[in-house]
């Protein structure tokens, strides 16, 4: 009877202790979460910033773009290229050649391509892209817009999205 009431004793011991809560599983799940949500957002949209003074027209979402598209920016008065200036709109009309095609951006497309291959022939997970994304201020018209487009895909840039303000 004794030895009944020793493991008796010993288990009520047992039952009376406190009971910690373990924070550390708690913060991995948590961390895992913020991980796996903040991936979920950068995956939805990227970040575009037009230049001073562009303002994009309002569209609907459609498809999303890849963060490495090639940028083109039709500002008020400038053509830009990875926001470097390409040739101003005034100067456009004397730029055009007989295929309709822009002479400068013609220039400055072909080094884009050369890096893209370059990176591509130096990095096997890096692929030579057609994709490039518009950025035109929503007064451009489209005579203006043409010409552009024409010089892209005789470049080889044949997968064009123009980006828009969501609505």
């Amino acid at each position: 009877m004794n030895n009944k009431k020793r493991l008796f004793s010993k288990k009520k011991k047992k039952e009376t202790g406190e009971v910690s809560l373990q924070i550390t599983s708690m913060a991995d799940i948590f961390t895992i979460l913020l991980v796996f949500l903040l991936k979920g957002m950068a995956a939805d949209a990227i970040q575009i910033a037009p230049a001073n003074g562009t303002v994009l027209p309002a569209g609907a979402h459609s498809k999303s773009i890849a963060e490495t598209s090639l940028q083109v920016e039709i500002t008020k008065t400038d053509i830009l290229v990875e926001k470097e200036k390409i040739i101003g709109l005034a100067e456009l009309a004397k730029d055009i050649q007989k295929d309709d095609t822009i002479a400068s951006l013609t220039q400055r497309l072909v080094k884009e391509r050369e890096k893209q291959k370059f990176i591509a022939q130096s990095n096997d997970t890096v692929k030579v892209s057609n994709q490039v994304i518009v950025l035109a201020d929503q007064t451009i018209p489209f005579s203006t817009i043409k010409p552009i487009l024409k010089t892209l895909a005789a470049q080889g840039f044949s997968e064009v999205k123009f980006a828009a303000i969501k609505e």
